[in-house]
């Protein structure tokens, strides 16, 4: 997920462009007529389910069939994308992030979440059948229920808690939210038509709630992709393995060179901070391949655990 929007001049807040561009994201998707539910956000605080903070993006999932189609609308609208490295091609399939001067704000616009196992569509369906209806900036829009949004932000959290303390913290406050038995019974329910119960049956245990795990999906290819997103989150290095282990012979040394030395254009995207000039940019270069032979041997074994 890209760190900072579009430099630009801006009179928004960004929680009242938060407000604002989740009413327009429903907005264009009902002048479609394309299904569209509002993730994570102000409702997580709302329900109890984390600590009041201003994200920096407003996150979406869109109905999977036409989530091409609301991208071009979105572009259609004056957002720009924000410009793509051969790494976040291969670490970043189910989203697509966008940027446009005046809001402070990014744009995340999701065809599929990650670790919602059952198929995309069939995950959609289900969040959409439990969905309710909030106000954004008086603008009335869809957003996953209660347990919906426990199930979004744990699988969020458990993804990056080798990276963030923030996720960690995230996943103890919802430990600690209170529900209620029919709501446990929602979680569970929802859990398993959406295929989340694999990647969350230790965790939502925690909270008092059972889930049933069908077998099938625990030994599925998206399940161990599922676990293959889990150790991404421990660094660059568990990601450039994870990608070289998964590819055709013929794509593996291209990627091994791209992972050693970025092209110019994409160490620029991926490290802004640091000068275009030639002993910056070498000095940086040997200390992100230092920084990534270290953490290999950690990344080597878990990818043999899984």
């Amino acid at each position: 997920m890209p760190a900072e929007p579009m430099p630009a001049t801006t009179l928004l807040r960004l929680d009242e462009a938060n407000e604002l561009l989740s009413a327009w994201a429903q907005r264009r998707a009902d002048a479609r007529g394309i299904r569209l539910l509002i993730l994570k956000g102000r409702p997580l605080a709302d329900d109890g389910l984390r600590a009041p903070r201003v994200s920096a993006d407003v996150d979406v999932l869109v109905e999977p069939t036409r989530f091409d189609e609301y991208c071009d609308a979105v572009l259609a609208a004056g957002w720009e994308e924000f410009p793509g490295t051969f790494a976040s091609e291969h670490f970043t399939l189910h989203s697509r992030s966008f940027r446009k001067a005046g809001w402070p704000n990014s744009f995340d616009v999701h065809s599929e979440y990650p670790g919602f196992l059952r198929s995309p569509d069939a995950v959609f369906d289900a969040l959409w059948a439990a969905r309710r209806t909030l106000r954004f900036a008086h603008q009335p829009c869809a957003a996953p229920s209660r347990a919906g949004g426990v199930l979004v932000l744990a699988l969020h959290s458990l993804r990056g808690t080798h990276k963030q303390q923030r996720h960690r913290l995230e996943l103890e406050q919802l430990r600690a939210a209170r529900l209620s038995d029919d709501e446990r019974i929602a979680v569970a329910e929802l859990a398993d038509a959406t295929g989340a119960a694999p990647a969350l049956e230790e965790f939502l245990a925690t909270m008092g709630v059972s889930v049933r795990v069908d077998h099938d999906l625990r030994h599925s290819p998206a399940y161990r992709e599922w676990r293959r997103k889990v150790a991404e989150a421990e660094g660059a290095a568990a990601s450039w393995l994870s990608v070289f282990a998964r590819s055709p012979w013929r794509e593996k040394p291209e990627i091994a060179r791209r992972a050693l030395w970025p092209t110019r254009a994409d160490f620029a995207i991926d490290h802004p901070e640091v000068p275009d000039r030639p002993w910056p940019q070498i000095r940086a270069r040997l200390q992100r391949i230092g920084r990534g032979f270290r953490r290999l041997p950690a990344a080597a074994r878990a990818m043999i655990r899984r």
